[in-house]
């Protein structure tokens, strides 16, 4: 190889170097994730890029696992050994991957030809000589548009850790929620439990009357039925609970052995005092991990704007050099190839960027007056659930209770009948579902603000209307209001 040849050689490698890998990579990726989350929410992460959870993180889970679960815990559980959070962590590499991919030349195309000498012509004096032609060439714009590239990848890569981030705190109120629902569930379960007992209780002792002749078979009639209907709302208790225990696992991600875990059995008492929040929709603005998302996007697609507008001066450049052998002598020069944009000046690409690039700045702005509407509306659900919880703590249900003595002691004087006193127990029974019910309400509309002023939105569809479905699944079962 002639020194030229050796000077172009040692210009790709060199180029390839320089155009490596640098920057961050995905576990520094992930640190950072890391570092958001416990800023955030307060939780630990791990990201376990074998089959099985490290042995720290096992442990961690296994002692959590052997005491009753609090929310907390529920929630550690989850970002622990969820595995589609899991996979989602594999985002990060992939986008790493992505930086890596945009950084690198691409590759040098080589080509050689030959050209072999016919058998020499005894009618000429001149002898056929074999000539070698060598080129290699390479898409120059590679390493001119690389380190847009390069940096519309990085805006990608910075995006994604904010989208994983968001990721872990859906998971986490996913969890959250899902425990009380459990919480509200197995509270449900033991009074239903209790109301079964009382009217079991009640009904045979109305039998005892009824065969003594003491009451007339209209009041049996009415004990008994109070009494089936409370198995209803037992086995309606009994199915939501199994039911909201698994979705409580998958989120978890346990199986087998695991899946035996027990909780505390009473939801948390809402305070006293309201939840007093100064400047919401500031707070909200500020840690708005939505709107980083939002930004970065626009950085992403502006940047891919400016890659449009530069290839439409010139789409396609080549260079590369040649080596050629032409009687018995090598020759050796440059090469150069380029597009000629006489028609195709991406014309559709860049309006296509330039639109995009509008309609996600619109969508930025649209996403904050949204964000701002949401906190204040999250602020008032919490304010007014913590009033109905409240109002049935300190209100409603000792009224009832008062209410049921006074119809037991008229019963009992014969002053009002059976259907009287069945109504007054219907609707203590009800007021204590209603009650669960508004502290369930309460805790969700606690953690849907938590989560919007930690810089996250309700992402799914869970929202204070899930939690009836204890209601109605009760209700279905036969256990009405009064009348």
């Amino acid at each position: 190889m002639n020194e030229k040849m050796r000077h172009a050689a040692f210009f790709f490698a060199a180029l390839s170097i320089l155009t490596g890998c640098a920057g961050v990579s995905k576990e520094m990726a992930f640190n950072e994730v890391q570092q958001q989350v416990e800023e955030r929410i307060g939780y630990a992460l791990e990201w376990n890029m074998h089959t099985d959870p490290t042995d720290a993180a096992a442990q961690t889970i296994e002692e959590l696992l052997s005491q009753p679960l609090i929310a907390d815990a529920a929630v550690q559980l989850a970002l622990l050994n969820n595995r589609r959070l899991q996979a989602t962590y594999e985002e990060l590499g992939i986008a790493h991957a992505a930086v890596v991919e945009a950084g690198t030349l691409s590759n040098p195309a080589f080509h050689a030809g030959a050209t072999l000498g016919l058998p020499q012509d005894p009618m000429t004096a001149h002898p056929a000589h074999d000539s070698y032609v060598f080129e290699v060439e390479m898409d120059f714009l590679s390493l001119l548009y690389g380190p847009m590239r390069r940096s519309v990848a990085q805006s990608e890569f910075e995006t994604t850790k904010l989208r994983v981030t968001a990721a872990v705190m859906d998971l986490a109120r996913q969890t959250r929620v899902a425990f009380y629902r459990v919480q509200a569930d197995t509270q449900m379960l033991e009074m239903f439990r209790q109301i079964v007992l009382a009217t079991q209780a009640g009904h045979k002792f109305a039998s005892q009357l009824y065969e003594a002749g003491n009451i007339p078979e209209l009041d049996l009639l009415l004990q008994r039925t109070l009494y089936e209907q409370s198995e209803l709302g037992l086995t309606a208790a009994e199915v939501m609970l199994a039911e909201n225990r698994e979705q409580l696992n998958r989120l978890m991600g346990l199986w087998g052995k695991g899946t035996t875990w027990t909780v505390e059995d009473r939801l948390p008492n809402v305070p006293a005092e309201p939840m007093k929040l100064d400047n919401v929709e500031k707070v909200a603005i500020e840690n708005s991990i939505d709107l980083a998302i939002a930004r970065g996007e626009i950085v992403f697609f502006g940047k891919q704007l400016g890659i449009a507008k530069a290839m439409s001066l010139v789409p396609h450049l080549e260079i590369g050099g040649e080596l050629e052998q032409e009687e018995l002598a090598w020759k050796a020069g440059p090469a150069v190839g380029f597009e000629i944009p006489l028609f195709d000046r991406k014309q559709g690409e860049r309006a296509a960027a330039a639109a995009e690039l509008r309609r996600r700045q619109e969508a930025y702005h649209a996403l904050a007056v949204e964000i701002r509407s949401v906190v204040r509306a999250a602020h008032r659900q919490l304010l007014a659930a913590q009033k109905m919880a409240l109002s049935y703590q300190n209100e409603i249900l000792p009224l009832q209770e008062q209410i049921l003595e006074q119809v037991q002691l008229q019963y009992n004087a014969m002053q009002v009948g059976t259907p009287r006193l069945l109504l007054a127990k219907q609707q203590q029974i009800n007021a204590g579902r209603d009650y669960i019910q508004a502290l369930y309400n309460y805790h969700v509309a606690r953690v849907a603000l938590d989560q919007i002023l930690n810089g996250r939105l309700v992402s799914d569809d869970t929202s204070l209307s899930q939690g009836g479905n204890v209601v109605r699944h009760l209700n279905a079962s036969g256990m009405e209001g009064g009348h």
